[in-house]
């Protein structure tokens, strides 16, 4: 039974000489930025303020999310990988789903269903994003752009209110958030105007 002790002992030590070493060489390689040292009560209230930062973001999330279920979706863009796991996002939200591979296709669609938001692969075959919002414009109804491109960024942001613009690869919850944030400015602002 000691020798059994003797040894659970040994490799405790060794365990805690590691780390010690582990955190030594992490101090060396990743130096604080702050030259003053800080209490354990600014610790603290630092965690304490991140950790009510995360749940605020988490909160707003779900309502963003909220905002959209049961809504109608346009998913536009090439059946691969991401527009499949962004449809079952979709779904998964109660929302219905209509696609469209192409952008003239998703035009048509739109004029004829007139869904409640539209999720579009920034690269479409048939026609630059740009002249795809132009094309939906008027209906005013939120526009996520999906897989965008630096040199894409500028150019859709400044196009309006109500697009959203996602780069690659991106979080289907994201992209559905950011439609649901859009869908939930729209209502307050109309619950303003009222």
């Amino acid at each position: 039974m000691s020798a059994r002790l003797v040894i659970l002992v040994r490799w405790i030590a060794l365990m805690v000489l590691a780390l010690a070493v582990v955190l030594i060489i992490a101090r060396w390689r990743l130096p604080m930025r702050e030259h003053r040292s800080r209490g354990t009560l600014d610790v603290l209230r630092d965690a304490w303020l991140r950790l009510r930062e995360r749940r605020e973001n988490a909160r707003e999330r779900a309502e963003d999310l909220h905002a959209i279920l049961g809504k109608t979706a346009l998913l536009v863009g090439p059946e691969d990988k991401s527009t499949r796991v962004m449809r079952w996002k979709m779904e998964g939200l109660r929302c219905g789903v209509l696609r469209a591979r192409a952008g003239t296709q998703a035009v048509a669609l739109f004029r004829e269903r007139a869904p409640d938001l539209v999720l579009v692969d920034a690269l479409l075959p048939d026609m630059s994003a740009a002249d795809f919002y132009n094309l939906l414009a008027e209906s005013r109804k939120p526009i996520v752009f999906l897989g965008v491109s630096r040199h894409q960024w500028d150019e859709l942001h400044k196009l309006g209110r109500n697009v959203v613009c996602v780069g690659r690869p991106f979080d289907p919850e994201e992209a559905a958030a950011a439609s649901g944030d859009i869908i939930r400015r729209e209502q307050t602002d109309a619950g303003a105007s009222i």
